[in-house]
């Protein structure tokens, strides 16, 4: 049986006077790379934000694990949000203040119940991963932008999410990390995570289940693999 973590059903979403969704449709299941291209303004955003819990649809349906969203309350959408869904933000969303691995420790203690042995094991594992072991005492501010994006996208692979949402993931990095990110990203999937990628690269085009074009409001979908 196909374990289905998202379902859109004819979704919509105002602005005053201007739509920005209009009976979007969209399904998502466990273990599945879905990625949404769109021009700048096309409404990206604001699915990635209603998917999220960030934002509320105005029309629709929208089930999260086959539970209607509306029979939330904020304390479960907050709950959900901070143990099952991991987020790798544009702009990184880092303490700059802090260093790579104090960023990654403040993280766990405040999403997890981990203690702090389990906390450091897992951090070192990542850390390893990512090749970041020769970065942990440096203060994010002094990073690169691609050493900020792994920083990131440690944080959001480092609970055990069921899906993870990418804001461009490849935005202002090389290559080298863009490889990086595409080798975890695989590992994801096949452990069964859901991941959910906004972006106008094409590089993640070749892991993906599904690829959608939001266009007017309108989400259509593209490629299936």
């Amino acid at each position: 049986m196909t374990n289905t973590i998202i379902k859109l059903k004819n979704v919509s979403k105002r602005y005053g006077n201007k739509k920005v969704l209009d009976n979007v449709s969209l399904k998502l299941n466990a273990g599945e790379l879905v990625i949404i291209k769109g021009n700048s303004g096309a409404g990206k955003t604001t699915l990635l934000n209603i998917l999220a819990f960030l934002e509320t649809k105005d029309t629709g349906e929208f089930l999260w694990k086959g539970q209607k969203t509306e029979n939330l309350n904020t304390k479960q959408k907050k709950n959900i949000r901070r143990t099952e869904m991991g987020f790798i933000f544009q702009d990184f969303n880092l303490f700059e203040n802090l260093t790579v691995e104090e960023n990654l420790e403040v993280f766990l203690s405040l999403t997890t119940e981990m203690k702090k042995d389990e906390i450091q094991k897992k951090i070192k594992e990542y850390l390893k991963k990512f090749q970041m072991e020769d970065r942990k005492k440096t203060h994010t501010r002094f990073l690169s932008g691609g050493e900020r994006q792994r920083v990131a996208i440690m944080r959001a692979f480092l609970i055990n999410s069921s899906i993870v949402f990418a804001d461009e993931p490849s935005a202002n990095i090389d290559d080298e990390n863009k490889r990086i990110i595409s080798d975890y990203l695989i590992e994801l999937k096949e452990a069964g995570k859901s991941i959910v990628i906004v972006s106008h690269d094409d590089y993640y085009d070749k892991l993906a289940d599904k690829i959608y074009v939001l266009k007017n409001g309108n989400l259509s979908e593209t490629y299936w693999g």
